[in-house]
């Protein structure tokens, strides 16, 4: 962001010295061998391709092999084997307008006679967002029929089916909309529309799908009306509060000053509140409309069922909730023992920045970036810049050359550092700084020449390393500088350290300091939200507690598999070594609202049951009954929407879409059918315990007990009557009794 030094570094690069960082690089080979880049027919064939570049108005400047002066820059534009050469084209855009005319500007590049490959961050952005674009209309292609297919095994029916996935689409879209404005006017990540529509996807199917179902339980007793009513009272809450409970948490995202982390968690928090809003209004207004016709176009298949009263007993939930509850320490511990020791691999995680690594190696930018770091030993595309500003005096004068050039020594001299170029590097042998301040002074050509490095006002270094920009030592260089710059100068200048490692290091550091605030805003606020719901002082810290439980085992899989690179080939994927810097506190985010999702819809359920009945045990089993093969089918959903999205070429997608598709997993299952009922079990009336004074105002807001009856205004009757929600039914077919 604009108040990192790592941005200031680059904005002085840009003012100061006339650099750009959105430069095209291009790297022309003889693809038969015959030819070398030092042939007159070879540099002959690289002028007349950039040629046409030349009365480009968004290009400053050309440089090809022989075209300068310097030997120190000719060495760095030539092979190792003579057999390549590079050109550097600066230009005059910033990398946004670059990137958007990178396909006029690669049009222009053509040769019959060599191979040319164009790098540089204006190709790379640009490879991302087009992977990104085909990365999303498949996983659309694949997950939409297979969301369709497992809507019709739950209902039964195509219309019931057809509504989840209606809502979904028109979040979707509605949200794709909103980035598109948000793009005008700030800058945006590559990846926000696809985690949008992941999100958004699976989020308002499933709040569309707690809807229907209940919509279609309430209408076997109910009319039309009554039954609205009493779904939107019950699950219509439910999905208002897990709607808020997972905005919340992808809402932490804003605490961290990275605009692509922000431009995410705006995306993902506006797809999560417009999915609230259709399902609450355009769905609503739809089942008021179908009515009974919800069930129309029923399609035989052994799995879909019409909507029936839940049994109270009997049930396949019913049973398991049962079993753990009468033995639930025996469930507690091992499954607790389990998800911690899954989440053990999370020690050794390692942050950094997506680096052209993560592009698929078929990729221009990808292979341009691989020859240049097989063939040209002198080049860097990830160079560490040192800015210094002089503390007294100019930068030309004799006593700030003299500490220039010691420090740039110094710096020659640390292990791993290859080269370090700067103002010293063009300085005949043998320049003292009298002689190159005098020079610069009366040499106006000089002085332009000198530009590139050294100004009155400051000057800048240029660190090219061993090994690319995840190696350890480049990292280490960094904090080095940080720490121990001013000691390193002398005191003779201000130090700032810029360069794509920098930007890494700032990152990681920023997100390690602000990650404790946003935990902390996202627990204390969802905790509040679920007090206001449940009206109970301990649910929503055992619910906190569970799903940061199920959270570290999907962050422990994270690292086992991209970090470490377990299943590889299976996923398709190529590990980094490392653990994208920004996917812990993505996973966070949206991983702690999703899985909090099922615990609000199955704890509203135990409430209501617990209101009829007074029975901690057959509320808690009751209610898992009742919301088991809602919840199993939603989380089958996301598990799809996501899993299609771990399709993806690129890894940040990919690790995201698996990693939440196992949060899901994990959830659904250890959490929901073992974790849950043994601690209600074990908590038993304390579930529900809270002081009266909190009591008393949370019920004003909450408006319980709704649940156990509604009062329902009748304006053709001109009356207000009162009906009870469905039941839960016994085995025989009788109506349970409630207290």
């Amino acid at each position: 962001g604009p108040s990192t030094e790592a941005f200031r570094v680059d904005q002085a690069l840009v003012e100061e010295f006339g650099r750009h960082s959105a430069n095209h690089y291009l790297l022309f080979r003889d693809p038969r061998g015959d030819l070398l880049a030092t042939d007159l027919v070879f540099r002959r064939e690289v002028d007349r391709i950039v040629d046409p570049l030349r009365g480009d108005s968004s290009i400053s400047g050309i440089t090809t092999y022989g075209s300068t002066d310097s030997v120190a820059l000719n060495e760095v534009l030539l092979s190792a084997d003579s057999h390549s050469s590079m050109a550097i084209i600066s230009l005059t855009r910033d990398i946004r307008k670059a990137t958007r005319e990178f396909s006029a500007f690669r049009d222009q590049i053509k040769s019959d006679r060599l191979e040319v490959l164009v790098g540089g961050w204006p190709a790379t952005s640009k490879s991302f967002t087009e992977i990104s674009e085909r990365d999303l209309a498949r996983a659309e292609l694949i997950s939409l029929p297979l969301t369709l297919l497992l809507l019709v095994l739950v209902f039964g029916s195509l219309v019931a089916a057809g509504l989840p996935l209606a809502v979904g689409i028109m979040a979707v879209f509605a949200t794709l909309a909103g980035i598109g404005a948000m793009a005008r006017f700030t800058e945006t990540s590559v990846f926000a529309v696809n985690v949008a529509s992941m999100i958004g996807l699976a989020i308002a199917i499933d709040y569309s799908l707690f809807l229907v179902s209940r919509f279609r339980e309430e209408l076997i007793n109910h009319e039309v009306a009554d039954a609205l009513a009493i779904t939107m009272a019950t699950a219509g809450r439910a999905v208002l509060f897990s709607g808020l409970t997972v905005a919340i948490g992808i809402g932490g995202l804003a605490f961290f000053p990275t605009p692509a982390l922000r431009t995410i968690g705006a995306g993902g928090a506006l797809v999560v509140l417009l999915g609230v809003t259709f399902s609450l209004s355009f769905l609503v207004a739809l089942l008021a409309l179908l009515g009974p016709r919800v069930n129309r176009l029923r399609v035989r298949i052994p799995f879909g069922r019409r909507p029936r009263s839940i049994q109270a007993t009997g049930g396949f939930w019913h049973q398991l909730a049962m079993a753990v509850m009468r033995r639930p320490l025996w469930f507690l511990i091992p499954t607790m023992g389990l998800l911690l020791v899954a989440g053990l691999p999370f020690r050794d995680i390692r942050g950094g920045s997506p680096g052209m690594t993560m592009l698929p190696r078929d990729q221009e930018p990808r292979q341009f970036y691989e020859a240049v770091q097989r063939d040209f030993p002198e080049a860097t595309l990830s160079p560490i810049y040192v800015l210094v500003r002089p503390r007294r005096g100019a930068m030309t004068e004799p006593h700030n050359l003299a500490a220039l050039r010691d420090l740039s020594s110094l710096l020659a001299d640390v292990p791993d550092v290859r080269r370090v170029e700067g103002i010293w590097t063009y300085a005949p042998p043998g320049s003292t700084p009298e002689l190159v301040a005098v020079a610069l002074a009366g040499n106006l050509d000089l002085r332009r020449q000198a530009q590139r490095f050294l100004t009155p006002r400051a000057s800048v270094l240029e660190i090219a390393m061993t090994g690319d920009d995840t190696d350890p030592a480049h990292e280490q260089l960094v904090r080095l500088l940080n720490q121990e710059g001013d000691q390193m100068a002398g005191g003779a200048f201000d130090m700032s350290v810029g360069g794509g490692t920098a930007v890494t290091v700032e990152l990681v550091d920023t997100i390690r300091a602000r990650a404790p605030l946003a935990v902390g805003f996202v627990l204390l606020v969802t905790y509040v939200v679920l007090f206001l719901l449940l009206g109970s002082v301990l649910l929503p810290l055992k619910a906190i507690c569970l799903n940061l439980l199920s959270l570290t085992a999907s962050y422990g899989a994270l690292v086992w598999l991209f970090q470490e690179g377990h299943f590889a080939g299976l996923l398709d994927f190529e590990p980094l070594g490392y653990t994208v810097a920004t996917i812990p506190v993505l996973m966070f985010c949206f991983v702690f609202g999703l899985s909090m999702d099922y615990e609000v819809l199955m704890l509203t359920r135990i409430k209501e049951e617990y209101l009829r009945t007074g029975d901690n045990a057959i509320a808690v089993a009751r209610g898992l009954e009742a919301t088991g093969r809602v919840v199993t089918s939603a989380a089958l959903i996301m598990i799809v929407v996501f899993g299609s999205f771990g399709l993806s070429q690129l890894l940040l997608i990919k690790s995201l879409g698996i990693g939440q598709a196992l949060a899901v997993a994990v959830d659904a299952t250890l959490i929901r059918a073992l974790l849950v009922p043994a601690t209600m079990r074990l908590l038993g009336d304390w579930n529900w315990w809270a002081p009266a004074f909190l009591q008393r105002g949370g019920n004003k807001i909450r408006g319980w007990p709704i649940p156990a009856t509604l009062g329902i205004h009748s304006a053709s009757e001109g009356r207000t009557r009162v009906v009870t929600p469905t039941t839960l039914t016994s085995r025989d077919g009788t109506e349970t009794q409630h207290q």
